[in-house]
């Protein structure tokens, strides 16, 4: 399910929402599927649902759609 206009802009604004485990510009690390083993930032939410969808830029300035759950929170 496409996020809706509310829940997009709680999510840029860095707000909780709903389902969601990070908030915007988050740095994340990649634990599963093929970008297993990168990190980078997340941009948006695309889909939301049992295991949402997030647009992730990759250090290698790559974006990619990734599953909530191939991720984690990346250690500083």
């Amino acid at each position: 399910m496409r996020p809706s206009l509310d829940q997009q802009n709680a999510f840029l604004a860095c707000e909780p929402v709903a389902g969601l485990a990070f908030i915007h510009n988050e740095y994340v690390r990649v634990v599963g599927g093929v970008h297993q083993g990168n990190s980078g930032s997340l941009l948006s939410i695309e889909e939301l649902g049992a295991d949402p969808i997030y647009l992730v830029e990759l250090e290698s300035n790559q974006d990619a759609l990734i599953a909530q759950s191939f991720l984690q929170r990346a250690e500083a």
